[in-house]
């Protein structure tokens, strides 16, 4: 509550209020209920994942490789319940910058920070050829839910893919003042394919960043970073959101 205080205080000043506009891309009216969305969110049932500062890795465990940013590395994901819609908040272990720049992707790729979403790791299903990965790839049929830097345009933005439609909608996003949180504020009814999520009061999920690599030859890989909650070579972990409950996983 503490920071969503100073980040009202903090844009009740007209030029920082400007500033925000044109960082998130939001019009004063959408700010408003963004605000008031994390404000609800505060007070909410949540889903909580922690993840240790400093295990995110490039290319798998022990395969070596440059030095992961910190920027990349999720120290805490959180889902929370705002009514209507849900709020959805990466924290990492350091700022993200106005400008990401890592060797990695600088060639044109994309970074990508964000959730992967199903109604229950159970019942998942597989899509050939879809939005995310080349042609012949299998991908989990799932939300996919990002705030994705592309390196050729220099821009942020937002989106929630469905990738068994290809049907994708842009969503607000916004900052925290020292820029390790990020929020993106997802209306329920967008989750519209009951076959992924059947009711978006209830789904599992994790969080992950990933990186796009676009080389010379034009072909596109992607590498997996971090996750949250944590992984390991012999356990896979889903997290379980509910509006009428609070979990946690892997948090102090």
């Amino acid at each position: 509550m503490d920071r969503l205080n100073k980040l009202d205080r903090s844009l009740s000043q007209p030029l920082a209020l400007r500033r925000a506009l044109r960082k998130v891309g939001l019009g004063l009216a959408g700010l408003t209920l963004f605000c008031l969305a994390l404000i609800s969110a505060a007070q909410a049932q949540t889903s909580m994942a922690c993840d240790p500062g400093g295990d995110a890795s490039y290319g798998g465990s022990g395969q070596g490789g440059p030095a992961v940013p910190p920027w990349l590395d999720i120290t805490q994901a959180t889902i929370a319940d705002a009514g209507d819609s849900i709020v959805f908040t990466l924290m990492l272990d350091a700022p993200i910058s106005m400008a990401p720049a890592w060797q990695v992707a600088d060639d044109g790729g994309m970074f990508q920070w964000g959730w992967r979403l199903v109604g229950d790791i159970e019942a998942l299903t597989f899509v050939r050829n879809g939005c995310v990965l080349g042609k012949g790839h299998y991908v989990p049929a799932a939300y996919f839910l990002d705030l994705v830097w592309r390196v050729q345009t220099a821009t942020f933005r937002a989106r929630l893919l469905d990738d068994t439609s290809c049907t994708e909608s842009e969503i607000p996003f916004v900052f925290s003042l020292d820029r390790r949180q990020v929020s993106l504020l997802v209306s329920k009814d967008l989750f519209a394919n009951a076959t992924i999520i059947p009711n978006p009061n209830t789904f599992q999920y994790f969080a992950t960043t990933v990186v796009w690599k676009a080389n010379k030859t034009g072909n596109s890989s992607f590498f997996v970073i971090d996750h949250a909650p944590d992984q390991s070579d012999d356990d896979f972990v889903v997290g379980t959101w509910s509006s009428s409950s609070t979990t946690t996983y892997g948090c102090p």
